[in-house]
């Protein structure tokens, strides 16, 4: 399974979420490590939720059929 892509703004995103005391620009490298190791983890689980997602077909939807 490839390496998910992890951007700038999944880091400051769970820099919020784990709500650090440090601010984003002073995280030292080792907390910045970590902090980008966690957004790799919910990246992988955002993608495997993502594949696993049951697909609606619209149309079918739309027209009254809604045994999906």
């Amino acid at each position: 399974m490839p390496e998910p892509v992890v951007t700038d703004v999944d880091v400051r995103r769970m820099h919020r979420f784990l709500r650090l005391t440090t601010p984003y620009d002073a995280m030292s490298p080792l907390l910045r490590t970590a902090v980008t190791a966690a957004a790799k983890a919910m990246a992988t689980v955002r993608e495997r939720r993502r594949a696993n997602r049951a697909t609606v077909d619209l149309k079918r939807r739309a027209a009254g059929d809604v045994d999906d």
